[in-house]
């Protein structure tokens, strides 16, 4: 059994990703913890800059914190984690991917974008990743989901990508969730 780690994200809530994993494997135990910085209306794992850019060195050392004694994925309680991300908690969950990948069974990665754009993930040794990108996404360059399949197929993952015809929301008639539940159940049936 594995254990589902739901990262939202930012200016977000848990409630919004745990309904997502709730719904994709719901016999499966989970855990979406809340980012720990005060984002708008909600909350997120880590601060972008001002100008939106990614801080990598900052978001490294906060994911391998988050996956120290004292952080949330220990706290957990999971064994066997598959880390479902959206958006920035995708972003999230690849580092904590990159810093512990003997943690993690894979992982599934919505609306994802590079940490940065020569970052190298550590020997993956075909765990799968799925991958799901909106075309229409406004908070996303194009090549973003593309260049993160890359890195990871470099470090040989298993990599589905889906390109939906959506932005950077979930997309019409639960597609996410409806590719995501085809994936699980090619990669870890029940």
């Amino acid at each position: 059994m594995i254990g589902i780690l739901g990262l939202h994200g930012s200016s977000q809530h848990p409630e919004l990703i745990s309904e997502f994993t709730n719904r994709l494997a719901p016999q499966q135990p989970g855990c979406s913890p809340r980012g720990t910085f005060v984002d708008g209306e909600g909350f997120s794992f880590f601060k972008r800059r001002s100008d939106r850019s990614i801080p990598h060195e900052e978001l490294m050392a906060l994911a391998r914190e988050s996956l120290s004694a004292n952080g949330f994925v220990l706290a957990c309680g999971l064994k066997d984690m598959l880390v479902v991300g959206y958006s920035s908690g995708a972003l999230f969950g690849t580092a904590l991917l990159a810093l512990a990948p003997e943690d993690f069974v894979g992982a599934i990665l919505l609306r994802p974008q590079p940490i940065s754009d020569d970052f190298t993930f550590p020997e993956l040794s075909g765990k799968p990743v799925l991958i799901i990108s909106g075309l229409r996404d406004n908070r996303r360059e194009p090549q973003h989901a593309s260049q993160v399949a890359e890195q990871l197929i470099a470090a040989n993952a298993v990599v589905t990508h889906h390109a939906l015809d959506s932005g950077h929301g979930w997309a019409a008639n639960d597609d996410d969730l409806v590719l995501a539940r085809l994936w699980m159940d090619e990669n870890f049936p029940t």
